[in-house]
């Protein structure tokens, strides 16, 4: 033996060696840079007669030494969750699970983990692949519903995982699309086992926030696997279905106005000391629930073939259906300023703590939705051994993500209200509670106590829907050379990545129906029997101003299917008792054409190389990763320009959009190219001591409907509130230019501590430019001669003036109910329009620290990291005007700590993630911050094993009823407060 292969082996026979389960090894394989070179990651220096198939631990240590192996021979900085057995994942939720790495926090929705962050890079600049293809997006329901690259971890089951591998540092073979990581999820195949295997789980879930459908409701899993004709083929199939009934519960502020309130106005008592004095008003405030009904179905099917020792082939199906019947309540107080406020309070931040509104409306609104998300991927995947030194892999995929509502369609709502001519005041106050309180009174004879359903009028609503599809087909072509000498090259991978992704976003608009808005004989059209009165004493409980503490004892809920009913048949009469020809039946259905349709293009291939190094430098191991990676991607928008011819005003506070009939199709292409290199190095110091250093260049394509070929118009242009949209297929992608730095010290098995920094500098973030100015000629209704002249009349007759005054002098006026479009000479309606355009970068750096420990044979043991980011681009509270900041980046840390022994096994874990900045858009002031509170949640699990076949056990999720909060520029702008609920599972799991 020569001197470098003695000096190899012994750097080998230092390291720890830990026997792994076959399974283990496979996942260790597939992840790690030596996939394609199985002696690498089984250990090719392992000494003579070690049993990789030896169990030394099971269960949930097994999988922690598991992941820890990934860890420690993965090239670049990689972290890991694995199953502990087939089917048995260690969390109810994938995303859930994934919080538990260090640098990857979550988002939430309805209690439940949805989207990713990772090192403060949200869920669009992280790439999802299963098992290695790239998957396409899905709308996530109330956070997103338009088209998205996006992967919703809620559309899958954690049953049928085998594991997660994240790769926080780019690589020449791992497709591009993440600046923050690249997350691959693992599906099990039969060859992994060479045994016949089954599960079957059977789940009861409470969850604790359902109001509406049963209480306990099933989950069913199963898994079956087996190979045949001596090994030579594998057949795996699995399937889930699971049931969830939830509630929402939350409170909201609709976003805060800038500056209502004129220094020096005598209504104001204000100790305001903003620089520029500036002030910001509640848009409304409103409480309510939403009641969902889920249902979720995976399943999977894999066929693997292998004719002869050298080729193994494997074919797979994944399909994933989600759908959630949702029907949403909701009341609030609505506010209007200019002359409307009687007295107002504003704190040393502009903020308007204390409002006394008169003139406005209350109002009760109701939705009737269905959430459909269907994903499927067919592949094709070849592995051939051509030579001892050569492999060939082959992989192809056809993956389908089509999003949006069903039947029902995903936004259809109706809104009523109590007229303003009743209310008397209205009193909004901050106090010292979570949720800001509103009380109100009412002209005599009505009070809060008497004041019934026949005084809520209906007002209008729409029905709308949204369809999202996105196709991605992928062939991906690589050899990987392994040197069979003694050289520093173990090998070298080359290959070409051809990968196209086609994007059709629609929408569609039914437009305002009218209901007469406040028409005096519409008043107790839609019967009592519609409504349901409900006491906020049942919602809200766990937030100071909220339950009994809210100063308004109950509200309204009413339902939708009934209200349209009630308000339709022949034309509704007038104030003479007649039919009256402005409101025809109104049927509630989905429009046909699409308002928006926009289709995108991507085309990219992508050649790649890669080198393996593995030696010995001055006594210690060295290895390096080295790789390129050429993409160019051609872009093609085509999208429906729909021009508008009008805006109408419908009522006093209500506007819409006409359009021209026929509408045609933008054409515009682009293209652009990237060279990403990677570099991951690693030095054995110690036998059990690591340091690491990367450097990668990783790419994040632009937001979808930022690449759209069209400029639209808000379909509700309120004064305030004109905007206009135009795209810009031209955008570059981001681009990150990456640095890592680490230390891991593998002390004894299952057991590491572990820190790394890094440092991302990223260009061509999206800055959003505003511009006013007309667009198509449209004029402006409540600006024009008709307005012009009911002010002045108003004005000479010392009335008031405002918008309820104005449009019911026009009706006068013109002897018309309305609705009134601009005319010929009318002043042009000045649109806010907003491009997307590459100008911005920034920087961020931050720490991860994590430790594992297994406490020898006690059964005991415990997981921990602490996240630690920061840089990037900040809001600035005292600035006025567009900003460019980055949500997302936030602290975090988990604990998880686990007694396993004698069949019982116990799991506690807490996640926590500081405040942090969610998003640049309040839902009625699109340059207004959302910040997230800080939020922590406690889990816990158990099972026992009755038997070697049999185990029953019991989850518990978010076990203290934690709850999210949401604010403004500064704390005490609430924008939202949600409930959160306990969710208990108890199931049995079979296994053979």
């Amino acid at each position: 033996m020569n001197k470098f292969k003695r000096s190899h082996a012994s750097i080998h026979a230092q390291l720890p060696h830990f026997p792994m389960k076959p399974l283990a090894v496979l996942i260790a394989m597939y992840c790690s840079s030596a996939m394609a070179d199985p002696t690498v990651a089984a250990g090719e220096n392992a000494a003579p007669g070690e049993n990789l198939g030896e169990i030394v631990v099971t269960g949930l240590r097994q999988s922690l030494v598991t992941n820890e192996a990934i860890k420690r021979d993965s090239s670049g900085i990689v972290d890991a969750i694995t199953a502990e057995d087939i089917g048995k994942f260690p969390d109810t939720n994938l995303a859930e699970s994934i919080q538990r790495i260090p640098g990857v926090t979550i988002d939430r929705v309805n209690n439940e983990g949805s989207r990713v962050t990772v090192r403060g890079f949200g869920p669009d600049f992280n790439l999802v692949t299963l098992n290695g293809r790239s998957m396409p997006g899905s709308i996530t329901p109330h956070i997103s519903a338009s088209a998205t690259r996006s992967f919703d971890f809620e559309n899958i089951s954690a049953d049928g995982i085998s594991g997660i591998t994240v790769y926080k540092t780019g690589r020449a073979d791992v497709p591009s699309g993440g600046i923050g990581s690249t997350i691959n999820i693992i599906t099990a195949r039969p060859f992994d086992y060479h045994s016949m295997r089954a599960t079957f789980q059977a789940k009861a879930t409470d969850d604790t926030s359902s109001k509406v459908g049963a209480k306990v409701t099933p989950e069913f899993s199963g898994l079956f696997s087996d190979t045949f004709f001596d090994d030579r083929v594998g057949v795996l199939i699995n399937g889930s279905y699971s049931k969830r009934n939830s509630q929402e519960q939350d409170a909201n502020i609709d976003g805060w106005l800038q500056d209502q309130f004129a220094a020096g106005d005598p209504r104001v008592t204000s100790s305001n000391t903003n620089p520029g004095g500036h002030n910001w008003a509640p848009r409304n405030e409103g409480w309510g629930v939403v009641d969902h009904q889920r249902e979720r179905v995976n399943g999977q099917a894999v066929l693997q073939f292998k004719p002869v020792d050298s080729l193994v082939a494997t074919a797979d199906y994944t399909y994933t259906f989600y759908k959630d019947l949702n029907q949403k309540h909701t009341f609030g107080a609505w506010f209007d300023y200019g002359p409307n406020p009687t007295s107002a309070t504003i704190n040393s931040h502009g903020t308007v703590t204390n409002l006394v509104d008169t003139g406005s409306d209350l109002s009760y609104f109701s939705t009737n939705d269905e959430i459909l998300n269907q994903n499927g991927s067919a592949g094709l995947n070849l592995k051939w051994q051509a030579s001892d030194n050569i492999l060939v892999e082959f992989d192809g995929h056809h993956s389908t993500a089509d999003s949006g509502g069903g039947a029902l369609g995903s936004n259809n709502f109706g809104i009523v209200g109590q007229n303003p001519a009743l209310s008397l005041n209205k009193y909004f106050t901050m106090g010292n509670g979570t949720i800001p309180t509103t009380s109100w009174t009412y002209v005599s004879p009505y009070t809060t106590s008497n004041l019934g359903t026949d005084t809520i009028d209906p007002l209008f609503g729409q029905a709308n829907n949204t369809v999202f599809r996105t196709v991605i087909d992928e062939v991906r072509l690589h050899s990987t050379w392994k040197n069979t000498s003694d050289s520093g090259l173990k090998s070298i991978m080359a290959g070409v990545d051809l990968k196209r992704m086609t994007t059709e976003a629609e929408s569609f608009n039914s437009g305002n129906f009218a209901w007469g808005y406040y028409n005096p004989v519409d008043v107790g059209l839609i019967p009592g029997s519609a409504f349901t009165k409900v006491s906020n004493c049942s919602i809200l409980k766990s937030f100071s101003g909220g339950g009994c503490n809210n100063l308004v004892p109950y509200f309204y809920s009413f339902s939708l299917a009934s209200a349209i009913a009630a308000t339709q048949g022949g034309g509704r009469p007038n104030a003479n008792g007649t039919p009256d020809g402005n409101f025809p039946p109104y049927v509630f259905a989905q429009a046909k054409t699409p308002t928006n349709d926009d289709h995108i293009k991507e085309e990219t291939p992508a050649p790649f190389v890669q080198m393996d190094f593995d030696t010995v430098f001055d006594g210690m191991r060295f290895r390096a990763l080295a790789g390129l990676r050429y993409e160019k991607s051609t872009v093609t928008a085509q999208s429906l320009q729909k021009v508008p011819t009008s805006i109408q005003w419908n009522n006093p506070t209500e506007f819409s959009t006409n359009y021209a009939a026929d509408a045609t199709y933008s054409d515009i292409k682009s293209s652009y190219s990237e060279f990403l290199p990677s570099l991951d190095i690693s030095l054995q110091v110690l036998p059990d001591v690591l340091l690491r250093a990367s450097y990668s260049k990783t790419i994040s394509r632009s937001d979808l409907l930022s690449m759209i070929g069209t400029t639209s118009v808000t379909n509700s242009p309120k004064p305030g509130s004109r905007t206009a949209t135009a795209g810009n297929p031209g955008l570059l992608p981001y681009e990150s230019n990456n640095f890592d730095l680490a230390a891991e010290w593998y002390y004894a098995k299952g057991s590491y501590v572990s820190a790394n920094w890094f440092t991302k500098h990223v260009t061509n973030f999206l800055t959003q430019t505003t511009t006013q100015a007309p667009l198509f000629g449209i004029t402006d209704p409540n600006a024009g001669a008709l307005a012009t002249k009911a002010i002045a009349e108003l004005t000479a007759a010392g009335q008031a003036v405002s918008a309820q005054s104005i449009f019911a002098r026009i009706q006068q006026d013109t002897g018309s109910l309305g609705p009134f479009l601009g005319q010929p000479g009318d002043p042009p309606v000045i649109w806010d329009i907003t491009a997307p355009s590459n100008a911005n970068r920034t920087q961020i750096h931050g720490f991860e620290f994590s430790v594992q420990h297994l406490f020898g044979d006690s059964g005991f043991g415990l997981q921990a990291n602490w996240s630690i980011p920061s840089g990037g681009a900040t809001w600035n509270p005292v600035a006025i005007g567009s900003q460019f900041a980055l949500p997302g980046l936030s602290r975090s840390y988990n604990f998880v700590g686990f007694f396993e022994r004698w069949g019982f096994q116990t799991r506690v874990a807490y996640a926590h993630r500081g405040a942090f900045l969610a998003a640049l858009n309040q839902p009625d002031q699109s340059q207004e911050p959302i910040y997230t509170a800080a939020y922590g949640q406690l889990d816990m699990s158990a099972s026992y094993d009755i038997g070697r076949h049999l185990s029953v056990f019991f989850d518990a999720i978010n076990l203290t009823g934690a709850s999210q909060r949401q604010y403004g520029r500064y704390t005490e702008q609430f924008i939202s407060a949600s409930e959160g609920f306990a969710r208990y599972q108890v199931g049995v799991r079979v296994a053979l």
